[in-house]
């Protein structure tokens, strides 16, 4: 086990993203607070595919001076290129006051391989034949989700009953979709950023359909955002894209809710002037606001 500043590795995100949202606190404030934080580096391979994989954990700041209290768990996806912004984001926000402190993971890509191959293969539902690329490992991924990292961070930290929360963007959020209709109590809150729903010709909508035929309740928090920019004009930050993300998530929310299912509770938020990339801080922050605001 290794520590690593997270302001290390978190300067450059806050010098990028410190303007795009609209935040009650200053860079210097930033820089002051990240630096006393510290993660911690674990490896914990998957036994199943044999795949080296690490997890990031943040612990809040008064940790180890309250041994009375336990805490939320927020998961981040992604976390090999989010998780230093995000976390110091959610120390922030604590420190402020606006939301309540939390144990965060971030996830890491396979180690040894290209970060795109391994969110590629590990964040999507279905395989994609004939496309040359490996696709549909999000079922594998979410076992080992639950039986490696889950079970490690419980059996080890203070965690509170009921107060798992998973943040994912783009791929991330389709994860996290995944998640919640397959196995939707593995976490209560789900914060779905920008949520690649187009994926496979909206393969997402083929799980919906197999779980509204067993099941009628759906017991989440499901918390959405997507930047205002990201309808079908090219965006240079999806690669040139052109799918609709906003048209795409309200459409599945619709969807949700036009099931009518029991303890389901939803919001959305379309973040304006904000492309798939300069979206994320700002969703995310407002995403962790609505899951643990106080």
């Amino acid at each position: 086990m290794t520590s690593i500043s997270i302001w290390r590795l978190a300067l450059v995100f806050m010098a990028t993203f410190v303007t795009t949202a609209a935040l009650t606190f200053s860079p210097s404030e930033a820089k002051s607070l990240c630096s006393k934080s510290e993660a911690l580096t674990v490896q914990l391979p998957d036994p199943a595919s044999g795949r080296r994989y690490e997890i990031y954990i943040s612990l809040p700041a008064d940790y180890s001076q309250r041994p009375e209290r336990n805490y939320p768990l927020l998961v981040i996806a992604d976390g090999g290129r989010a998780f230093p912004k995000l976390s110091c984001d959610a120390r922030l926000l604590a420190e402020n006051s606006q939301v309540d402190e939390a144990v965060v993971i971030g996830l890491s890509y396979a180690l040894g391989e290209a970060l795109e191959d391994s969110r590629r293969r590990d964040y999507t539902p279905v395989r994609l034949p004939g496309s040359g690329r490996i696709y549909g490992g999000a079922a594998a991924y979410q076992n080992y989700l639950r039986d490696v990292v889950l079970h490690y961070v419980e059996d080890r930290y203070r965690l509170a009953s009921g107060r798992r929360i998973f943040w994912g963007h783009s791929y991330g959020g389709l994860l996290g979709a995944h998640i919640l209709l397959t196995e939707p109590s593995l976490f209560q809150t789900y914060i779905l950023g920008s949520p690649s729903f187009w994926f496979a010709d909206e393969a997402i909508y083929r799980l919906e359909d197999d779980y509204a035929k067993r099941r009628h309740q759906l017991n989440a928090h499901v918390l959405f955002y997507v930047g205002g920019l990201e309808t079908s004009r090219h965006d240079p930050a999806r690669k040139g894209k052109t799918n609709d993300m906003v048209a795409g998530m309200q459409k599945f929310q619709s969807r949700l809710r036009s099931r009518g299912y029991e303890g389901l509770n939803m919001s959305s938020k379309v973040i304006e002037g904000t492309d798939h990339i300069s979206a994320v801080r700002p969703g995310f922050m407002w995403g962790l606001r609505a899951a643990l605001g106080n």
